[in-house]
């Protein structure tokens, strides 16, 4: 029994960490996507649910199976009668219990109020060293938004040619990578807009492709974190020259 409580207790912490990391990348995604709601409105608060599915082996070994951007939060199932044919809807327990405690900690989070004193709010945890390495997605966000106000863009969430072209000199790019000309850089910008369904601007996820490829290539005796910290160090000491002068 000892033996089983400690292995119950290591699972959860190691399914909170899962669901951690997991929020730590989208953020800066759905910090993006913030933007294509009404500007100018400060009450605003949305939220998503995301349904992790997740195997247990006989030794209580999680494995991460997917991750459901739309879980289906049904609490019912059809029983049908082999004889009759006829179908009855029955609650399930089992749901009733689960996804409505998901639902009511998810409403809980968003208003920054806590149910309990058993429940574990998961706004603002402290964030472990090995952890951190996946807030680099937060700081290719900070440096996307930067320039979405100097896309030629008039609204939403996409960079456009004017704000990718302030990046370049305002990051000092070329001088990051002498070997790299504006045409090159041009090319790069066609071609990662290319290979998402908008042309001629970049997403969010379009730039952090892009931001990663010049990282590579000035960094490709690195790790791709590493090259990625390294890049990103070195555009934000230029902007912060850039504001300066």
């Amino acid at each position: 029994k000892q033996w089983y409580q400690r292995r119950v207790r290591g699972l959860w912490r190691v399914i909170k960490d899962v669901v951690f990391k997991t929020l730590i990348c989208i953020a800066p995604l759905t910090k993006v996507e913030q933007l294509n709601l009404e500007r100018g409105t400060t009450d605003v608060q949305h939220f998503h649910l995301l349904g992790f599915d997740i195997l247990l082996d006989d030794q209580l070994n999680p494995y991460l199976l997917e991750i459901n951007g739309f879980p289906s939060m049904r609490i019912d199932y059809e029983l049908i009668d082999e004889e009759s044919s006829t179908k009855t809807i029955v609650t399930s327990p089992v749901d009733a219990k689960v996804k409505k405690e998901a639902l009511r900690g998810a409403l809980h989070i968003l208003f920054k109020r806590r149910p309990d004193e058993s429940y574990c709010q998961i706004v603002g945890p402290e964030i472990a060293e090995e952890s951190r390495q996946f807030l680099v997605f937060e700081e290719c966000r900070n440096l996307y938004t930067m320039f979405l106000k100097k896309s030629s863009l008039r609204k939403g969430s996409m960079l456009g040619s004017s704000g990718f072209r302030s990046f370049v000199r305002t990051c000092r790019v070329l001088d990051i990578l002498p070997t790299v000309t504006n045409a090159d850089l041009d090319l790069l910008y066609i071609s990662i807009c290319h290979q998402s369904d908008i042309v001629k601007c970049l997403t969010f996820l379009s730039f952090y492709r892009l931001i990663l490829t010049l990282a590579v290539r000035k960094f490709p005796e690195l790790s791709l974190y590493e090259a990625l910290k390294g890049f990103l160090d070195r555009c934000f000491e230029n902007v912060a020259v850039a504001n300066r002068g």
